[in-house]
């Protein structure tokens, strides 16, 4: 068994290259590229099936002391028609299962075994289309029809009274007939004033007279300070006594102000209850009670959201995890072969074969696997870290590839499994 060696112009022989040819076809292939376009339609059709799931599940059937609710789907459901059909493919099932052991939805019933039957082929119109219909109970109903009498009757009475409103409401608010708002007050003060004085201004025209006679017959002339002073104490007396009634007059006028205030306010309260009056009968009569309806807020909760599956998500994951998982056995696959390639050739280039027997090798650490089914190692052996195969598992796939030096320890020719032969 030989070594090969370099040819004249430095290259290895056809057959080595070809074996190294064969060892980089173990490097993994690329994986294909995702169909993006499919995975996004096929997450369009699950956001749809999620719609429709999700519609069913808030719309539920119900069914109270007050009524019932049920929900269809599309424009009517032929209900005797499906249980008819419901029965005889039952019927032909059965026999079905009876000869041939197989039911008629399998697969290997074959293309003309009859479908089973769905409701949605019964259902005419758009099979996604809800409708939904309500049922009072009976004595829901009969409540329900007398609010409604009633309802009538008070809307006739209400009419009625809203002809004869026509000519009140249609007329401009008069108030000119209402007291005015300062009415008599003025009066009042001046007739209190007039009241107080009339007496105080006759005893002080009597008062002056005696005075001034008297003043004269004691010596005391008009024009002199004595007889001035004398008849200015009695014109003071005066003065006081119009203060004290002019008072007395500002407090009747501000009492008659505010009763003639008050008179005023309840002549226009008067005149505007006339107006309301009808106005409020006809209010009353139109907001009558009525029946509640038990469909309007329904114990069930109506928030159920379903999330449609994350497929085209999932795809692009699915890619990028492919794609990685290549990178790293290309990048696995490339270091082996260098490995291999380095520990052939230094062998080659020398002449002669690589030890390689299990005796020889301390931390021994399996990296990979060959193409021919043995393991690749890591291993520390002549003072050096290499990395290869054991010659005794290289025995039992290729054994010409190792030889027994006379020293006792196997030898590998890496160049007979750089390849395949």
């Amino acid at each position: 068994m030989s070594a090969h060696k370099l040819l004249d112009d430095g290259t290895l022989p056809l057959d080595f290259n070809e074996r190294v040819k064969n060892l980089c076809s173990c490097a993994p292939n690329p994986p294909p590229a995702p169909d993006y376009q499919a995975a996004a339609e096929e997450k369009g059709a699950a956001n749809i099936a999620a719609a429709k799931v999700q519609g069913k599940i808030n719309n539920p059937n119900v069914i109270s002391p007050y009524g019932t609710q049920k929900v269809t789907y599309g424009e009517g459901f032929d209900d005797p028609a499906y249980q008819q059909a419901v029965q005889q493919w039952n019927a032909g099932n059965a026999q079905h299962m009876a000869r041939y052991g197989v039911p008629l939805d399998d697969p290997s019933a074959g293309p003309t075994a009859p479908p089973r039957p769905t409701r949605e082929m019964f259902t005419a119109g758009d099979p996604d289309q809800a409708t939904i219909t309500q049922q009072f109970s009976p004595e829901q109903q009969r409540i329900f029809d007398l609010s409604n009498q009633a309802k009538i009757g008070l809307g006739e009475v209400a009419g009625q009274g809203t002809e004869a409103l026509k000519g009140v409401v249609g007329r401009p608010i008069d108030f000119s007939g209402a007291p005015p708002q300062a009415g008599q007050s003025e009066d009042v003060r001046k007739r209190v004033l007039e009241a107080m004085m009339s007496r105080v201004n006759e005893d002080y025209g009597r008062k002056s007279d005696d005075m001034n006679s008297n003043l004269i017959a004691a010596g005391l002339r008009p024009g002199s300070k004595a007889y001035d002073d004398q008849m200015a104490l009695l014109a003071r007396t005066r003065t006081d006594a119009n203060t004290q009634a002019e008072l007395a007059a500002q407090q009747a006028m501000s009492s008659q102000f505010g009763l003639d205030t008050q008179a005023r306010k309840d002549a226009i309260a008067e005149t505007l209850m006339q107006r309301q009056v009808p106005l409020n009968e006809i209010t009353a009569l139109m907001s009558g009670s009525q029946v509640n309806n038990p469909f309007a807020m329904p114990t069930y909760a109506q928030n159920a959201q379903v999330g449609a599956a994350p497929v085209y998500e999932a795809t692009v994951d699915a890619a990028n995890y492919a794609s990685d998982l290549y990178n790293v056995k290309a990048q696995q696959a490339g270091n082996l072969q260098s490995g291999l390639f380095g520990l052939g050739g230094a062998a080659l280039m020398g002449g002669g074969m690589a030890y390689s027997d299990r005796r020889l090798k301390t931390n021994i650490q399996r990296v990979g696997n060959h193409y021919l089914g043995i393991g690749i190692y890591e291993y520390d052996i002549a003072g050096r870290h290499e990395r290869g195969v054991m010659a005794d598992e290289l025995l039992t796939v290729k054994p010409n590839a190792v030889l027994m030096h006379p020293d006792g320890y196997y030898r590998v020719d890496y160049a007979q499994i750089g390849g395949r032969p």
